[in-house]
């Protein structure tokens, strides 16, 4: 038995006839009548009766229209309040941003997340972009940005940008003075300052030395992205970072960057979420959103 079973129950109930409840309900009589008919083998008694006047319910018969009607009225509630909640986003959603696109994205995301969706309770978790692959697959996070290959084992994912790699140092200094880019094998050689694994950064520069069968020159490793800017500005070393994240900070304008060539080394930007988990209609509301602000980047010149 089910929910269609009671509905045509009830039609038959209501109608007082099993040709009238046919006409309305848009079923065939003999589809109807063996409905009925099942419908009485399964409960193991007689549900109508069968009058000169039509059909008119047992008292099992009404017992069941009672109930039938109190359950249907409950599904069709459940049905609106599911649609409700599809249409209008409520309840948690957290979202993981790597910490060097943290300036760019998180103040904008949460504005135009309140103002679109009040009810959402987001929750931004900013770090680094190796942890945000392990917590979008242990469900910490609803879903993230994460930097690397686009095939990811456990995980959707969906390709924002591209963006190149430069070689960062002082504004002043007279090894980038007058040059338009620095070869990596150049760049190997001086002393960086890296965060550690597994940062993006870190991977690709590593990735890339190993490929070129070269080895990196790691003065210091800090896991916190504008102290490593902050000392590349003191003169304590060189660091390897985006074009994009070297101009934001209170320190940018006391840094100065190269491209990196020969070979250049790209970064691949991804949204990505657990495969088989689906998301809650939260988050799939902030999700849109920030694919919307970050299409806005891409077309305004900011990536590729």
């Amino acid at each position: 038995m089910d929910v269609r079973q009671l509905r045509y129950f009830l039609g038959i109930v209501e109608h007082g006839s099993i040709s009238r409840a046919a006409e309305a309900l848009r079923v065939a009589q003999p589809a109807l009548s063996l409905h009925l008919k099942r419908m009485e083998e399964d409960f193991g008694c007689q549900l109508v009766l069968r009058t000169a006047r039509g059909v008119v319910p047992t008292e099992s018969g009404r017992r069941l229209a009672q109930r039938a009607a109190a359950l249907i009225e409950s599904m069709d509630g459940l049905r609106d309040e599911v649609r409700a909640v599809e249409a209008v986003p409520a309840g948690p959603a957290t979202v993981g941003i790597p910490t060097s696109l943290g300036p760019v994205l998180t103040v904008p995301l949460a504005l135009a997340v309140r103002r679109a969706h009040p009810q959402i309770r987001l929750r931004v978790v900013e770090g680094l972009s190796g942890h945000m692959l392990e917590w979008v697959l242990s469900g910490q996070l609803d879903l993230a940005l994460v930097f690397g290959a686009e095939e990811m084992g456990g995980l959707e994912t969906e390709l924002v940008a591209r963006e190149s790699l430069h070689l960062v140092g002082p504004a002043d200094d007279p090894l980038l003075r007058g040059r338009r880019s620095i070869p990596f094998a150049e760049a190997l050689a001086l002393p960086l300052i890296l965060p550690g694994r597994p940062h993006g950064v870190r991977e690709e520069v590593e990735h890339a030395a190993v490929l070129a069968r070269a080895r990196v020159t790691v003065a210091m490793e800090i896991d916190a992205l504008e102290q490593i800017k902050a000392l590349v500005a003191e003169g304590c070393g060189y660091t390897v970072l985006s074009e994009r994240v070297a101009r934001y900070g209170t320190v940018a304008d006391r840094l100065t960057g190269l491209p990196i060539v020969d070979p250049q080394i790209d970064r691949t930007i991804l949204l990505a979420h657990a495969a088989g988990r689906p998301m809650p209609v939260a988050a799939r509301a902030a999700h849109a959103i920030l694919r919307d602000i970050l299409a806005g980047l891409t077309r305004d010149g900011g990536w590729r």
